[in-house]
């Protein structure tokens, strides 16, 4: 298995966002200060031993205790699907299958090809607030054939706790997204 691309595509889905194709509105995070914990629930595959396992969710547990300043303009600017389709293949050719991101609930999939064959398939489901999202994200890696290479699935819980405060790190702004 090809842990890495994996493992590349769902450890960026943490900081994934949101969008929307439904006629219900798109609850979109409310600007502040972030935090998320994220909770390893399956990693499976060549290399994928108890020990990797172990280092990743002490990498993630590291971070839990980092708040992230979410702008007003990083909030409206929120699109999991064109995010996901970066992520994916770095912009190669992910196509969206479910995008359903209104409402309180998120499910969304997505398959990436990869470069020398195969491909990533990518979903997110779980409940969204303004304040609060909880989302559970798998990805799923595929040889050239088809074959299962590996499995990595997490739990990430996002919570707001006010406004953004002094010592949240604020990333980059990121280019606008189409809607």
């Amino acid at each position: 298995m090809r842990l890495y691309r994996i493992a590349t595509a769902a450890c960026a889905l943490p900081i994934l966002a949101v969008a929307a194709c439904s006629p219900e509105p798109v609850i979109k995070r409310e600007p502040g200060s972030w935090t998320q914990k994220v909770q390893i629930l399956r990693l499976e595959g060549k290399g994928a031993t108890p020990q990797v396992k172990a280092q990743m969710q002490a990498m993630f547990d590291s971070m839990a205790g980092i708040a992230m300043c979410l702008t007003p303009e990083a909030a409206a600017r929120e699109n999991l699907a064109q995010t996901m389709e970066q992520v994916g293949t770095r912009g190669k050719n992910c196509k969206i299958g479910k995008n359903d991101e209104t409402g309180a609930s998120i499910g969304l999939s997505a398959v990436c090809p990869q470069d020398g064959g195969g491909t990533v398939k990518l979903t997110v489901t779980g409940t969204n607030a303004t304040g609060d999202r909880d989302l559970t994200m798998k990805s799923e890696g595929f040889d050239a054939k088809g074959a299962a290479e590996g499995v990595m699935e997490m739990r990430v819980h996002s919570t707001r706790s006010g406004p953004c405060k002094p010592g949240d790190v604020t990333p980059p702004p990121t280019p606008a997204t189409k809607s």
